[in-house]
C-alpha cells in the first residue's frame, strides 16, 4: 500500500526526454521512481555505477594522441583504437590494454 510521498524537483528537458522513454515502456514516472528504489533496497546501494564520465572531447583529443604517439606517429588500427576506447573509459586498465596491444601482431 503506497502512502508516502516523495517531491522531487528535476530539469524539465531531462523530465521531458525521461517521459518519452517511460512512454516507451509503458511505465509512468512514479513506476520508475517506485522501481529504482526497490532496486537500491536490493541491491543495497545504487543500481548501477555512479562514476564521472572520463571521455570528452578533450579526453579523446588525448587519447588520439597517445595512439598516434604510441604507434610510432602511424595510425592506429580498429582493434587498437576499440583497446584505447575501452581503456579511456575505465573498463579495462593500464597492464590489459598494454597487454591486449601487444597480442595484435
Amino acid at each position: 500500500m503506497k502512502t508516502d510521498y516523495i517531491n522531487v524537483r528535476v530539469n524539465k528537458d531531462t523530465k521531458e526526454k525521461v517521459e518519452v522513454v517511460l512512454d516507451k515502456l509503458n511505465l509512468k514516472m512514479s513506476d520508475a521512481i517506485n522501481l529504482f528504489l526497490n532496486q537500491v533496497v536490493l541491491d543495497e546501494g545504487l543500481p548501477f555505477k555512479v562514476r564521472i564520465p572520463k571521455y570528452d572531447a578533450a579526453y579523446e583529443q588525448l587519447e588520439r594522441a597517445i595512439g598516434y604517439n604510441s604507434f610510432g606517429g602511424g595510425v592506429p588500427s580498429d582493434y587498437a583504437k576499440n583497446i584505447l576506447l575501452l581503456y579511456a573509459k575505465g573498463e579495462i586498465d593500464f597492464e590489459t590494454a598494454v597487454f591486449a596491444l601487444g597480442r595484435e601482431k
